[in-house]
C-alpha cells in the first residue's frame, strides 16, 4: 500500500492563519467564535477548490477544541487531533450528491436530537448541498429552523442559486472568491520548496493560470507534473503534459484570428486535441485582460499579468480596441455554452468560433459600420460613384473588361423639375441601433451585423435601406410590417424626423417613389450611380 499523501491533503490548512485569499470569510468566522455569536447554520458558497470544505472543518475544530470555542485552536488536545486525522465522530460529513433523497434527510433529522458523543457540538457538514431534492430540503427545513442547541449545520456548495430560498434565509451565507494567480503561485513556491522540488522558471505561474483560481486544482496539477517530470520540472514538461494550451500558444491563436489567417489557425488548433475547453477558457482570460487594460489603463490592478504577458495584453487592447474585444469575448462565451450543450463536439465548436472571429466582416465594431454608412451618404450627396471598389485609372481597363469611361458631369435640373433633396448632415447611425436595442434586440443585432445602408431618402420622409445578402429568416424578420414600424420609430427618435422605412432585397436598389422618370433628377442620378434602369410601375 502506498504511503504517499497528495499535496492537496498534505498541505491542507489546519487553522484560519494558513488559509489564503479568503480574509473576509475568516474574519467573520473568527468574530463569531471570539464574540460568542455562533449561528445555527452556515453556508459556504464559492468556486471549486477555493476552500469551502476546509474552512468548514476548521470552524468545526474551533467549536470543539477543548480550550474553546476559540478562533485559534490549540492543535494538541484530543478533539483537535481527532479533527486533523479525520476521526472526529461528532463531525458528520454527508455528500449530498449521493444522499439526495428525503429518506436520507429524515434519518439525519432523527439523529439530530441525540447529544454529541465526546465533543461540545455535533456538527453536520453537508457538501454540495444544492444536490438535495426539493422534498429533502423541505424535510430539513423544520430542523434547520429550530435545531437543538448542541447542533451546528455547515453547508458547502458551488451553486448557491440552486438552494431553496427558505434554506438560504436560515443560514449565514459566506461567499468565497477565486484566488488570484499571484497568491496561488506564491503558495506553490512554498509547497514545492518544502518538497525539495526545483521547478524551472515560469512553472508555478503557469500552474496558477491553469488552476483557474482554485488552490486545490493547482496542487493536483503540481502532483501530476511531479509524477511526469520528477523533481526538476520545466515549463516544457508542463506544456507536454497539459497539451499546447500555454499562454504563448493562445497568444499565437489570437494573433492568427486578428490577421484572418484561417488555414494556419486550423493547423495550430490541431495541437490542442482534447484540450478545447481549456484553450477556450484561456482565450477568454487573455481577451479579458486586454479589455481591462484598454478600458482602465496600463497600471490597473484589475489585471494580474506581469512582465511580457502584460505588455502583450496591452498591445492587443490598443490594436483591437474595446468594441472588437468585447465582441470577441461575447462570441467565445457563447461558444463555451455550446460546448456544454454539445458534449463530444468541443473541437468543432472551437474551430467554428475562431474561424468566425478570423473573418474581418463579422468582427467590425459598430463604429466601423457608422463610418461606412456616412461615407455612402456623402457619395450620394455629392453625386460621386457609390461603388465600394476604387475606380480604375483613366485609360486602364479593369480586369477582363474594356477601358472605363470617365464619369459624366452632373447636369443641371431641367426647368420645372424638382431639385434633388440634399442629404442632411451625417449623424451617428449607432444612435439608431442603440435605441432599437432597447425594444427589439434581434433587429438591432441584424442591423449591427449586416450593416444596413441608407440607399435613398426623399422630402416625404421615406427612407430606402439596403442590406448585404440575408438568410431567408433574416429577410422575413426585417420585412415584417411591425418590425419596420418599430425601426421607423427608432429612426425617428435617433434622427429627429418622421420616417417611413422600406427595405431593398439583398442589396438590390429599389426606387422609393414613382414620379415620371424624365423629371426626377434624384432617381436618374441614383440609377446612373448603380448602373440600373428606371421603370414606371404605376
Amino acid at each position: 500500500m502506498s504511503s504517499y499523501l497528495v499535496l492537496a491533503r498534505k498541505y491542507r490548512p489546519r487553522d484560519f492563519r494558513e488559509v489564503i485569499g479568503q480574509e473576509v470569510v475568516t474574519e467573520v468566522l473568527r468574530g463569531a467564535l471570539s464574540g460568542g455569536h455562533v449561528g445555527q447554520a452556515y453556508l459556504f458558497a464559492g468556486p471549486r477548490g477555493t476552500g469551502k470544505t476546509t474552512l468548514a472543518r476548521i470552524f468545526a475544530k474551533c467549536l470543539n477544541c477543548e480550550k474553546g470555542p476559540t478562533a485559534t485552536p490549540c492543535g494538541t488536545c484530543e478533539r483537535c487531533l481527532e479533527s486533523d486525522s479525520g476521526r472526529d465522530v461528532d463531525l458528520i460529513e454527508i455528500d449530498a450528491a449521493s444522499h439526495t433523497s428525503v429518506e436520507n434527510i429524515r434519518e439525519l433529522r432523527d439523529e439530530v436530537a441525540y447529544a454529541p458523543m465526546r465533543a461540545r457540538y455535533k456538527v453536520y457538514l453537508i457538501d454540495e448541498v444544492h444536490m438535495l431534492s426539493k422534498s429533502a430540503f423541505n424535510a430539513l427545513l423544520k430542523t434547520l429552523e429550530e435545531p437543538p442547541p448542541h447542533v451546528v449545520f455547515l453547508f458547502a456548495t458551488t451553486e448557491p442559486h440552486k438552494v431553496l430560498d427558505t434554506i438560504l434565509s436560515r443560514c449565514q451565507i459566506l461567499r468565497l472568491s477565486s484566488l488570484s494567480e499571484e497568491r496561488i503561485a506564491a503558495r506553490l513556491d512554498e509547497v514545492l520548496a518544502a518538497e525539495g522540488v526545483r521547478a524551472g522558471a515560469g512553472v508555478t505561474p503557469e500552474l496558477a493560470r491553469l488552476a483557474r483560481g482554485g488552490m486545490r486544482d493547482a496542487l493536483s496539477l503540481a502532483d501530476k507534473l511531479l509524477a511526469f517530470a520528477g523533481n526538476e520540472p520545466g515549463l516544457e514538461d508542463l506544456r507536454r503534459l497539459g497539451g499546447e494550451t500555454g499562454t504563448q500558444e493562445l497568444d499565437a491563436l489570437l494573433l492568427l484570428a486578428e490577421r484572418g489567417e484561417r488555414a494556419t489557425l486550423l493547423e495550430r488548433l490541431a495541437a490542442m486535441e482534447g484540450d478545447e475547453e481549456e484553450a477556450l477558457n484561456g482565450l477568454l482570460e487573455l481577451l479579458r485582460a486586454a479589455a481591462l487594460l484598454a478600458h482602465c489603463g496600463e497600471a490597473t490592478p484589475l489585471v494580474t499579468l506581469t512582465g511580457a504577458e502584460r505588455k502583450t495584453a496591452l498591445e492587443r487592447g490598443q490594436r483591437l480596441g474595446v468594441e472588437r474585444l468585447e465582441l470577441f469575448l461575447q462570441e467565445l462565451l457563447r461558444a463555451r455554452e455550446r460546448m456544454r450543450l454539445l458534449p463530444g463536439q468541443e473541437r468543432l465548436v472551437l474551430e467554428l468560433v475562431l474561424l468566425d472571429l478570423a473573418r474581418a466582416d463579422t468582427t467590425v465594431p459598430l463604429g466601423g459600420l457608422v463610418e461606412r454608412i456616412e461615407a455612402l451618404e456623402r457619395r450620394l450627396t455629392s453625386g460621386a460613384p457609390a461603388q465600394a471598389a476604387p475606380a480604375a485609372a483613366p485609360g486602364r481597363a479593369p480586369a477582363g473588361g474594356a477601358p472605363s469611361a470617365a464619369p459624366s458631369p452632373a447636369r443641371a435640373p431641367a426647368e420645372g423639375a424638382a431639385p434633388a433633396t440634399a442629404r442632411p448632415p451625417a449623424k451617428p447611425f449607432d444612435a439608431f441601433v442603440a435605441d432599437l436595442q432597447r425594444t427589439h434586440g434581434a433587429l438591432a443585432t441584424l442591423f449591427a451585423r449586416h450593416g444596413a445602408k441608407v440607399l435613398a431618402e426623399n422630402d416625404a420622409g421615406r427612407v430606402l435601406l439596403t442590406f448585404g445578402p440575408l438568410t431567408e429568416g433574416e429577410e422575413r424578420l426585417v420585412r415584417d410590417k411591425r418590425n419596420l414600424a418599430a425601426c421607423a420609430r427608432a429612426y425617428e427618435r435617433a434622427f429627429g424626423r418622421p420616417t417611413e422605412l422600406e427595405v431593398a432585397a439583398s442589396g438590390a436598389p429599389r426606387k422609393v417613389e414613382r414620379p415620371p422618370p424624365t423629371k426626377d433628377l434624384f432617381t436618374q442620378r441614383l440609377a446612373q450611380q448603380f448602373d440600373g434602369t428606371v421603370e414606371d410601375l404605376s
